[in-house]
């Protein structure tokens, strides 16, 4: 990790390259910045003086937006106060008011606050579920992360700034900024662009994707005992400094169900190292623009578009391989169904792509199956499996 002398050097070196370019170069980028008030000051703005394109696409990307300072960006606290607010009198009204947070965290799914305590900010009892615009008690994880009084430095911080000092509680820049994934562009800004600064691309496709996997992951920091890396660096090893999770097949585990199917969300790595995919060669950037995109998820062309990519016959073959009507069930409907079930929890899409069969030994386990998650809601596992036995039957 550089200094910070390092880092504001870089940030130094990188805002003197915006004051030699034309007012008319930046205009663009210079109003996208100030769409979010937590750029404006951060090396990351620094780097849009030549990479305008890439700062424009990650400024509306969550990477950028999913920790709030009230303080600096007001706009960012997505949640409601008063009376005719859903939920607000039932989990809000009497344990905290607006003034309390001094933290917030989420833009897509659900937002929790924070409010700072003596040696840390801690969990504010009810978060905001932003799709429903209500409030509601945490989760029961995030309550049991409460209870145990854990602050969001020793429990998330590392994963949601960058340059996060575990020994300070300090961070360089909020979420997931440049340096997060091309490491220290001191050298890079201080001579123009003319010393290289690290291109994901360059790496190996599982460097590259270890890179997306030091936060999409669940594991254990190999010095600290943290839940997320401290100390890795960009193309380096990251089970070298981190110890992921692994599922005990034949077994319900808090992080995977018995078939090794991954359980909770932000754990798309662990569920692509058991991929076909990950087996040929492919990457998290194969199908996700890191910087940002117009497609959902940030992919790279809409998913029937990107399967096929590979999967040329998937067209010819859908109808007999899924055994639908076309139009009616898509590549994701089958091969990414959700897998963590649980009230009030992120959900997320199992990043395996294999199809989860509607088996007896599934139901028993209580895992989700592609069938009846979604799709099939009105039905149970025990049709769904007697209906895919029956089409299989007919093929």
């Amino acid at each position: 990790m550089p200094s910070s002398r390092a880092f504001r050097a870089a940030a130094a070196a990188a805002v003197a390259v915006l004051a030699v370019l034309p007012a008319s170069a930046l205009e663009d980028v210079t109003a996208r910045v100030t769409q979010t008030s937590a750029v404006a000051a951060t090396a990351s703005r620094g780097c849009g003086a030549c990479h305008s394109q890439e700062l424009s696409l990650w400024i509306n990307h969550p990477h950028s937006r999913f920790l709030v300072d009230p303080v600096r960006d007001s706009r960012g606290v997505l949640a409601r106060w008063g009376k005719g607010v859903p939920g607000w009198k039932l989990y809000v009204k009497g344990a905290f008011g607006r003034g309390d947070v001094t933290r917030a965290f989420g833009v897509l799914q659900i937002q929790v606050l924070f409010r700072r305590d003596r040696d840390g900010h801690r969990l504010l009892p009810a978060q905001w579920n932003i799709r429903r615009k209500r409030w509601e008690p945490l989760s029961d994880a995030l309550e049991q992360v409460r209870r145990e009084r854990r602050t969001w430095e020793a429990s998330c911080a590392g994963c949601h700034t960058t340059g996060f000092d575990p020994g300070t509680g300090a961070f360089e820049e909020p979420n997931v900024a440049c340096r997060a994934c091309h490491g220290d562009g001191t050298a890079h800004a201080q001579s123009g662009g003319r010393k290289p600064v690290l291109r994901p691309s360059s790496l190996t496709p599982e460097r590259r994707s270890e890179i997306c996997g030091s936060c999409h992951s669940r594991g254990t920091d190999r010095r600290t005992g943290r839940p997320y890396p401290v100390g890795f660096t960009p193309g380096d090893s990251l089970e070298r400094v981190f110890e992921l999770e692994a599922p005990v097949l034949g077994r319900t585990t808090a992080f995977f169900w018995p078939d090794g199917t991954e359980r909770l969300a932000y754990m798309e790595y662990q569920g692509f190292r058991q991929s076909r995919h990950f087996e040929e060669g492919l990457s998290c950037t194969t199908c996700h623009l890191a910087h940002g995109s117009d497609y959902p998820f940030n992919l790279r062309r809409r998913t029937v578009d990107l399967c096929e990519t590979c999967h040329r016959d998937a067209s010819a073959l859908t109808p007999v391989h899924r055994g639908h009507p076309a139009g009616k069930a898509t590549c994701v409907d089958c091969h990414m169904a959700m897998t963590n079930l649980a009230p009030r929890e992120a959900h997320a899409h199992t990043h395996t792509f294999r199809f989860l069969e509607p088996s007896a030994a599934a139901v028993r386990a209580g895992r989700p199956d592609s069938c009846t998650v979604e799709c099939h809601r009105d039905r149970d596992p025990r049709w769904a499996s007697g209906a895919v036995r029956a089409w299989r039957e007919k093929r």
